[in-house]
C-alpha cells in the first residue's frame, strides 16, 4: 500500500511539474582533495570520457548507440593492441579527468595564482560560445553555462601553471640557455606558401603527374633560393617571398587555375613545435624534410594529400628576442611533464567521492551528439 502511494504521489507531482517526487540530481558527487565536484562537473567529465572512446570506435562501432558501444570493446593503444570495455573506459577516464581538474585547482592556489579580470571575462566568452553552438547536447547531458565557465577557467589555470611552475619566477624555473636550446633544435619557424592540389574553382582533384609537375617547378623555385640565399632572416624572408611569389602563377596553372586575391595565397609565418610537424605533416617524409633543413634552406613538399608547401626555415632569434616567444617555447617543452606531474598529484589526493551520488549519474544516460 505504501509504495502504492507513493508511485501516485509522484504521478501527481510530474503532472503538476512538482519535483520532490523525482529522482533528483545530486548537487555535488564529493571531493578530491579540497576541491568540490559539482555534479554539472562530474557530467563535463564523463561525457569527455565518452567522447575519447567514441574516438577509439572502430568503424563498424556506433557510439551514437550510447547503451550499445558501452557493452563494447575498444582498442586503446593500437600499437601494443591493448583493449578495453568502454563502460570500464569511460569510467576510469572520468575519474582521471576529475583528478587532473582537481590537481590543477589545488596546485594552481598552492602557487599563488590568480587570474585576472580578462582571463575570467575569456572564460565565460569561451563558455558562452559553447553552449550557443552546442547547448543542445550540453544541456542534454546536464551540463550548463556554469559547468562551463568553471571547466574554460579551470583551462586557463592549467596554462597559467607553466609559468608558475616553470617560468622565471617560477617553483622550479627553466634557464634561457634550455630554452633557446629547445627552440633552435626542436621547434621550426617557417616563412611559407600553401598551394592546394585542386582547382578551387571547379574542386578537380590533381591528377599524379600534375602534382609532380607542380613539386617540379616549386622545386626549381626553391632550388633558385637556396643557390644565393642571403645570410641574415629579414633578408631570407624577402628573397624567399621574391622567388616564390614568382613561381606561383605557373604552380596554378597546372590545374588551370589562377592564384587567389583573397590572402589565402600569400606569405605565411609560423612557429612549430616537432609534434605539429608530424601529425599536420602526413605525407611521409616531408615532416623529415623540414626537419633537415638549417636555417635559411628552403624545400617544397607535398605535405599532405590535399597541399604542397614551399617553405623557408628562418632563425627564430634573428631580430627577436626570446620573450617574444618564451610562452609558446615552454608550453612546447613542458606541458607534457606538467600534465604528468599533474595525473600523479590528483590520483595521490584524497578521493572523497560519493558512490552513491555517481550512480544517479551512470554512463548510460549519456546523449551521444549526432555524427552528423
Amino acid at each position: 500500500m505504501k509504495h502504492k502511494l507513493l508511485a501516485l504521489l509522484c504521478a501527481a507531482a510530474l503532472a503538476f511539474g512538482l519535483a520532490g517526487c523525482v529522482l533528483s540530481t545530486p548537487d555535488t558527487v564529493g571531493s578530491i582533495g579540497n576541491v568540490e565536484i559539482s555534479s554539472g562537473l562530474y557530467l563535463l567529465a564523463q561525457y569527455n570520457a565518452y567522447q575519447s572512446a567514441a574516438k577509439l570506435a572502430s568503424s563498424d562501432q556506433d557510439s551514437t548507440n550510447v547503451k550499445s558501444f558501452l557493452k563494447e570493446t575498444i582498442t586503446t593503444d593500437a600499437d601494443s593492441g591493448e583493449t578495453a570495455a568502454v563502460s570500464d573506459y569511460v569510467a576510469q577516464k572520468t575519474q582521471e579527468n576529475l583528478e587532473l581538474y582537481a590537481a590543477v585547482e589545488t596546485r594552481f592556489d598552492e602557487l599563488g595564482g590568480q587570474l585576472t579580470e580578462a582571463e575570467e571575462a575569456q572564460a565565460d566568452s569561451y563558455a558562452s560560445q559553447l553552449m550557443d553552438q552546442y547547448g543542445d547536447t550540453y544541456k542534454a547531458n546536464g551540463i550548463g553555462l556554469e559547468t562551463l565557465q568553471r571547466f574554460e577557467r579551470i583551462l586557463l589555470k592549467s596554462t597559467d601553471l607553466l609559468d608558475l611552475v616553470y617560468g622565471t619566477n617560477g617553483e622550479t624555473p627553466v634557464s634561457d640557455a634550455d630554452l633557446t636550446s629547445h627552440l633552435e633544435n626542436q621547434m621550426y619557424k617557417l616563412a611559407y606558401y600553401s598551394i592546394p592540389l585542386y582547382n578551387s574553382s571547379t574542386y578537380a582533384f590533381a591528377d599524379d603527374d600534375q602534382k609532380d609537375t607542380m613539386l617540379r617547378l616549386a622545386q626549381a623555385a626553391v632550388d633558385s633560393y637556396n643557390a644565393s640565399a642571403p645570410a641574415d632572416a629579414v633578408s631570407q624572408f624577402t628573397a624567399f617571398n621574391e622567388v616564390s611569389s614568382a613561381a606561383l602563377s605557373g604552380i596554378y596553372a597546372v590545374l588551370d587555375s589562377t592564384v587567389p586575391t583573397d590572402g589565402t595565397a600569400s606569405l605565411q609565418t609560423e612557429l612549430l613545435s616537432s609534434s605539429t610537424l608530424d601529425s599536420a605533416f602526413s605525407t611521409e617524409g616531408s615532416a623529415d624534410t623540414i626537419r633537415s633543413l638549417s636555417f635559411g634552406q628552403a624545400a617544397a613538399v607535398q605535405y599532405s594529400s590535399l597541399s604542397m608547401m614551399l617553405a623557408v626555415r628562418l632563425d627564430p632569434l634573428d631580430g627577436a628576442a626570446l620573450d617574444d616567444v618564451r610562452a609558446q617555447v615552454l608550453a612546447d617543452l613542458k606541458s607534457d611533464e606538467l600534465q604528468d606531474a599533474l595525473a600523479a598529484y590528483g590520483a595521490s589526493m584524497q578521493h572523497s567521492l560519493d558512490s552513491s551520488a555517481m550512480g544517479k549519474l551512470p554512463a548510460r544516460k549519456i546523449a551521444a551528439a549526432s555524427s552528423n
